[in-house]
């Protein structure tokens, strides 16, 4: 029910997925100021021309315009927005600035995003929707004082969380799709593939393909039981479980820790979810979110 958007929800959930994210992001940003002059700068492997000929500039249909970034008009400025996007980084885990502090690291990473949507790790678009949804409510000021899993109950904490909730819903179900459109997703050789060209934390001898084809088809199914889990107020602890075992299914086919731990932040709101009813005593048990 739309009611249950607009009921109060503690910021402790938002606030944990805040130093998560930021953390995540620190990570991204320092290897932004030890590789992103290479790639992007003036002189870098994808300069400013090759960036701007690749998502079609004055083009009709690629939507060029709205790929907009600082960096295609100052390329040398790659140090600077990633030094600011690291400190503001570092600034949400601590918990200072706010809204604002969680806004500059929105900023920098679709700075970085739009400059080069075909060198996007898997990471990165998850991770800028979540910081657009942090700048709603960051949660608590500083997760070092007094009475942080408590704090003030606001809306917007609710609002923010429900966001991270329907973009993760999303997410997985178009990862979902794209990975059924592959033929190999349905036969089970896409985990084959996958660990012969070393991708992926798992190393299995050639014996045992029948587990790696046996991942494939886990793979896809804990995807399809965490969005039919997530439809339902009361199996949300299923659904975290088997987005848990999706986030192991991506460690060891793909080894991208990094997505992972993404995953595993939003994952958080789903133990609020599976709290809402009990915050606003007019709420059904049976409501979806």
């Amino acid at each position: 029910m739309m009611a249950n958007w607009f009921i109060l929800l503690s910021p402790k959930t938002i606030s944990i997925i805040r130093i998560l994210c930021g953390l995540i992001a620190a990570i991204h940003f320092l290897l932004l100021l030890a590789s992103g002059t290479t790639w992007l700068g003036p002189q870098g492997l994808l300069n400013t021309e090759s960036g701007r000929f690749l998502i079609g500039e004055s083009v009709p249909g690629t939507g060029s315009f709205y790929r907009w970034s600082i960096l295609f008009w100052y390329p040398e400025a790659i140090p600077w927005v990633a030094s600011a996007g690291l400190l503001a980084s570092l600034a949400a885990i601590a918990g200072l600035g706010s809204r604002v502090s969680t806004f500059i690291v929105w900023f920098c990473l679709s700075t970085f995003h739009h400059r080069a949507p075909l060198l996007t790790l898997l990471h990165e678009p998850l991770l800028v929707a979540m910081f657009a949804y942090l700048t709603i409510d960051p949660g608590r000021n500083s997760w070092s004082r007094p009475g942080f899993s408590s704090g003030t109950d606001r809306i917007t904490a609710n609002v923010a969380t429900r966001l991270i909730f329907c973009h993760l819903w999303i997410w997985i179900a178009f990862s979902l799709a794209s990975m059924l459109a592959t033929p190999l997703w349905w036969n089970g050789d896409a985990g084959s593939l996958l660990l012969q060209q070393g991708r992926g934390w798992l190393h299995l001898p050639q014996a045992w393909q029948w587990a790696s084809q046996l991942l494939t088809h886990l793979t896809i199914a804990t995807q399809i039981a965490v969005l039919c889990c997530m439809l339902r107020t009361d199996w949300s602890w299923l659904s975290r479980w088997m987005l848990y075992l999706f986030v192991i299914c991506v460690l060891l086919l793909l080894g991208d820790w990094m997505y992972a731990s993404v995953l595993l932040a939003a994952s958080l709101c789903l133990t609020s979810n599976h709290s809402l009813p009990k915050i606003h005593h007019g709420a059904s048990n049976s409501a979806n979110i």
